[in-house]
């Protein structure tokens, strides 16, 4: 009988702590998740040309997907609607803002997460720059795309309300009302200074104008949003 304690008579046992390579299968879904990322950014960069070529009223779906060099499917598989292309941004910046609208510190006065919050998306802008320009002069030109801006300017305005007030147990009608009037008024003055960096192509410090506009509303500090009106 061989001596099973000889080395040479031992079968290798395959070991539990030896390392595998990764997955061929995360290693395909990575590639997929990068492919739809060019796919997207391709589409983004057709649809801007086109829009500031002939205009977005005038560019067609099809067009799009074809300067982009995939079919009007893939398109849809991507961008619910060709206005979709210009605002999917707005709304995911939207999401940061109310985010970071809700980091209030201790003993802050509702005004101080509205400040930062704004000056925090303008920097976010800022280095977003070249697109922020492109698609600001795309709207400008466009009635249609300037309402649907405008009718989404009510969302931010109606974020930062909520948060002037998020500190009430019981928010009265009268504080509600001061929260969005403080509220339009904050989201006007970022308009203006929007309009302003834009017409300067961006050279100026978006940021800085923000921290600037914003120092006109330090009034607003001090309002007591639950004081009963005279």
């Amino acid at each position: 009988m061989p001596d099973m304690t000889h080395p040479s008579n031992i079968t290798p046992q395959p070991s539990s702590n030896v390392e595998t390579p990764a997955s061929p299968k995360l290693s395909m879904v990575a590639l997929r998740e990068r492919k739809k990322d060019q796919t997207r950014e391709a589409l983004a960069r057709a649809a801007f040309a086109l829009f500031q070529d002939k205009g977005y009223e005038a560019t067609t779906v099809a067009e799009i997907a074809r300067a982009a060099n995939v079919s009007r499917r893939t398109f849809f598989r991507y961008y619910s609607t060709k206005d979709a292309l210009l605002f999917v941004d707005n709304r995911e910046r939207l999401v940061r803002f109310k985010e970071l609208l809700a980091l209030r510190q201790p003993g802050e006065h509702a005004f101080g997460p509205v400040r930062r919050a704004c000056i925090a998306i303008s920097e976010e802008m800022m280095r977003d720059r070249e697109s922020m320009l492109s698609r600001a002069q795309i709207i400008d030109a466009s009635p249609v795309l300037g309402k649907q801006e405008r009718q989404q300017d009510l969302l931010w305005e109606d974020a930062i309300s909520a948060a002037l007030i998020a500190g009430l147990r019981d928010a009265t009608p009268a504080a509600k009302q001061r929260a969005r009037l403080v509220a339009g008024a904050v989201w006007g003055a970022l308009r203006a200074i929007m309009a302003d960096w834009t017409r300067s192509n961006g050279q100026d410090d978006l940021a800085q104008l923000t921290r600037e506009g914003l120092q006109l509303f330090e009034s607003a500090m001090s309002i007591d949003f639950e004081r009963q009106p005279n």
